[in-house]
């Protein structure tokens, strides 16, 4: 009887090593699935994401004003978006004149001395090297709508924010006023002379007062562009993104970064 109990009690055991393994290669299994099932969406994914980047830059060779691309069906449920912005719509920290950033500064830091001393931070930390994250810096929300790591050292005064114009060397409430009036129309100023012609006699003369320092900050037009781009598969929560830095060149847009998530 002893025998015969140790004997059904090791039939047991191995009966129950027997299922925790099962379980444990189906577990695997699943996992290796899972795994691979996923590493098929995001190539997908990828693939839908790199179609849009070819769709936009073929569109903004046709036609300049492009600037976003809405969801593109691309079949069997692939799916991608893109949108370009301006990169002179913000200032980039490591090219900026110290006129243009103390500027930014005071108008978005309601203190001036804060102000003054960030932007003397940042003017500091650009001696050792290129910021690619602002999070090093430490910003303040408002600031983060309007400095950036990319771009030229100038700004699109057809592309800022309102609040950063009227921060713009001899830039009046009259001169904001027009440009951005102008905006809205779909006529935006061209250079300085025109805009000089716009203004009254005061906006004119507050303008040129400071006209050497504007227009060593501005341009009318713009001069580069960050493009997000993003793909994905319907059904799946994986997406594809880019982002790439992009300069105009004639009749098309060449890009100079790319950052890939």
């Amino acid at each position: 009887m002893n025998t015969r109990g140790f004997a059904l009690l090791a039939v047991l055991w191995v009966l129950t090593a027997l299922t925790a393994l099962s379980g444990v290669a189906v577990a695997i299994a699943r996992t290796g699935f899972e795994t691979t099932r996923n590493r098929v969406l995001l190539a997908r994914a990828g693939w839908a994401r790199e179609a849009c980047v070819e769709i936009l830059l073929a569109r903004y060779a046709q036609d300049p004003a492009v600037r976003r691309l809405d969801t593109v069906d691309l079949g069997r449920g692939t799916w991608c978006h893109a949108e370009l912005e301006d990169a002179g719509a913000k200032v980039n920290v490591n090219r900026a004149s110290p006129t243009l950033l103390y500027a930014v500064a005071r108008a978005f830091v309601p203190d001036t001395s804060a102000a003054d001393s960030l932007a003397g931070a940042i003017l500091e930390r650009r001696r050792w090297g290129t910021l690619l994250d602002l999070g090093a810096l430490h910003l303040a929300l408002s600031l983060d709508s309007v400095l950036t790591s990319r771009g030229r050292a100038t700004v699109d005064v057809n592309a800022v924010s309102p609040t950063l114009l009227r921060a713009l060397p001899g830039i009046t409430d009259e001169a904001a006023s027009v440009l951005l009036e102008r905006r809205m129309l779909g006529r935006p100023v061209a250079n300085a002379d025109e805009l000089n012609a716009l203004l009254s006699q005061n906006a004119r003369a507050a303008l040129l007062e400071s006209y050497r320092e504007f227009v060593a900050v501005v341009t009318f037009a713009p001069t580069g562009f960050v493009g997000t781009f993003e793909g994905g598969v319907r059904g799946a929560a994986l997406t594809a993104r880019a982002t790439l830095t992009l300069a105009p060149a004639t009749g098309r847009l060449a890009v100079i970064r790319r950052e890939s998530e």
